[in-house]
């Protein structure tokens, strides 16, 4: 089982010093977080859709093994606009293209409850995006259905897991999976901030116990050939912090695990969708 870890996003001011050297700025975060992680969740392209140039300059500006997952604008996630999306995959073409891109990340909304046209709007994202290892991750408790795991799985779309608070209408917190990837976005436990601002919905650290939790839980799988655990809790830079803690405590509890770390080699060769 290969485990990626890494962060939702890098450029943020507020990790210069706790996490980047002082005075890091631009492309320098960039070329500092490849030394720590192999991958990152872009979380930019949630708030304007990328262009190609900007993609493929991310890429080269990378090393060859560094990977990406890219996260769907909300103009489509949200808006449900179907003009957006040309230009949002010939964008993340230029990373499919180089073998630099692990997934599509597409994150739906609380207000989007499971129904029969929400349904309809997945199986046209999962047409539109197949072969770019979809995963779509469920805000609401509504999805929290049976046949939803099936379902995604036949037409090759990954269910994402969350670390969320208890909410009554949340996605709960847990593991779970459509196909041979297990797929963790860590945002929050506490749920006094979660109906906040987003800087403060995931202004949360993690403890060791939490994570061990999680690598006790991944470890006892046999069912899946990769794993990505990302972290969104990216207030001061408590994500990156939550996730070297991750890669250590996982050296450390599951020395089997194949934990892919800054330049492992045949990095890209063994990426399967």
């Amino acid at each position: 089982m290969r485990c990626w870890v890494g962060t939702s996003g890098y450029s943020y001011t507020d990790w210069v010093g706790p996490f980047y050297p002082p005075g890091t700025r631009g492309l320098g975060m960039l070329a500092h977080y490849c030394r720590q992680f192999p991958l990152v969740e872009l979380n930019f392209s949630f708030y304007r859709n990328p262009t190609p140039s900007m993609l493929a300059r991310m890429a080269d500006q990378t090393p060859e093994w560094f990977q990406f997952i890219v996260k769907m604008p909300r103009t489509i996630s949200h808006e449900e606009r179907d003009d957006e999306l040309p230009l949002f995959r010939t964008a993340v073409d230029e990373l499919q293209k180089r073998q630099r891109l692990l997934g599509v990340l597409c994150q739906l909304p609380q207000a989007a409850h499971y129904n029969r046209n929400r349904l309809e709007r997945l199986n046209h994202l999962a047409r539109e995006f197949n072969g770019y290892g979809l995963g779509i991750e469920f805000r609401h408790r509504s999805w929290l259905r049976e046949e939803i795991s099936p379902w995604l799985a036949e037409r090759q779309v990954d269910l994402v897991s969350v670390e969320v608070p208890n909410h009554p209408g949340l996605y709960p917190r847990g593991l779970v999976k459509s196909k041979n990837r297990i797929y963790v976005r860590f945002h929050s436990r506490d749920a006094g901030n979660w109906y906040e601002s987003d800087k403060q919905r995931y202004n949360y650290n993690f403890t060791d116990n939490i994570l061990q939790e999680w690598i006790d839980t991944i470890r006892g799988r046999r069912d899946a050939e990769q794993v990505f655990l990302l972290f969104n809790n990216c207030y001061r830079s408590q994500a990156a912090e939550n996730a070297r803690r991750m890669q250590e405590l996982l050296k450390q509890m599951a020395p089997g695990l194949d934990l892919v770390t800054p330049g492992t080699p045949d990095t890209v060769q063994k990426v399967m969708f």
